[in-house]
């Protein structure tokens, strides 16, 4: 019998605003649930991962997943597991990543679409190509901190209009009046647990924002995460392939077993029996049916 599962798949109409391009869709594939990030429950820190690779700029293509993935495979830990001789990590790359998410979601791929795609596609992707272990899926901002002790993760969310300008600290808000430009993926490599900041990498160019990078505090990033957004966890090449958490499988009730008989019954038995025998009409052929079925139950 054939696994079912389904697909949320919501497109978000995207506000083009030249040089600042989006493409994040919601796709939750029931399939990626199944890879849950698993929570350790552990305390936090402060710290901001080393990204090996300069920003990346998508230019005119909606191509944001894409770039958060190649942003994910320059990043410690998992660029120092990358094996010998891998693809050149750019935005052409970051282009030939999204291409395949796009076919991966059942479109063309890019050229001649450009639909956008999702995080667990194009983590999908880079996994078949061989650059990742696997990856896990979660949906919290305590999922999102508790990965980032370990590694830095994508985000896909909407983007709101008033997040295109930072201000002069890098810091994205949703002002008051704000409106969802459309839906957007970055990479995640940090956190500031004092201030309750995380810090991340657009695919803008280094022109926009903080050298290309920004940051956004844990507010809006539950806020975020709670309107269909998303984090998606590559687990690096050293680390074992994520495994499905198995479905729950219902306990089955057992159908009692009812007791034997006792003194009383096999008494009531013996002197109800030859009774039962004999021919009946109207109700006394109802009482001896239902004695007889009394019988059978306490299995004389």
């Amino acid at each position: 019998m054939a696994e079912s599962w389904y697909v949320e798949h919501i497109y978000l109409e995207e506000q083009v605003v030249p040089g600042k391009r989006l493409g994040r869709q919601v796709r939750h594939d029931s399939r990626n649930r199944a890879y849950a990030y698993n929570r350790r429950l552990r305390d936090l820190t402060t710290q901001l991962w080393a990204r090996s690779l300069p920003i990346l700029d998508q230019g005119d293509l909606g191509s944001c997943t894409g770039n958060m993935m190649v942003g994910a495979l320059g990043t410690d830990p998992i660029v120092q597991t990358l094996p010998i001789g891998h693809p050149v990590l750019n935005e052409s790359f970051a282009v030939t990543i999204y291409s395949g998410a796009e076919k991966l979601d059942g479109g063309q791929g890019y050229p001649p679409e450009d639909e956008g795609s999702s995080g667990p596609s194009v983590a999908q992707v880079t996994k078949t190509m061989g650059l990742i272990s696997g990856y896990t899926h979660g949906f919290s901002l305590t999922d999102l901190l508790d990965a980032l002790e370990d590694g830095p993760l994508g985000i896909g969310a909407n983007w709101y209009d008033s997040m295109d300008s930072p201000d002069s600290t890098g810091l994205v808000t949703i002002s008051p009046n704000a409106y969802v430009r459309g839906g957007h993926e970055f990479l995640c490599r940090g956190k500031d647990v004092n201030k309750k900041l995380i810090f991340c990498d657009n695919s803008w160019s280094s022109d926009w924002g903080n050298n290309g990078s920004f940051s956004m505090s844990w507010d809006t990033a539950t806020r975020l995460l709670a309107e269909q957004g998303d984090v998606t966890v590559p687990v690096p090449l050293s680390a074992p392939a994520p495994t499905p958490t198995p479905t729950p499988v219902p306990t089955p009730t057992p159908t009692p077993t009812p007791p034997g008989p006792d003194a009383h019954d096999r008494t009531l038995y013996r002197q109800t029996f030859p009774w039962t025998q004999e021919h009946h009409v109207g109700q006394n052929h109802a009482v001896a049916n239902d004695l007889k079925a009394w019988y059978r139950a306490k299995g004389f």
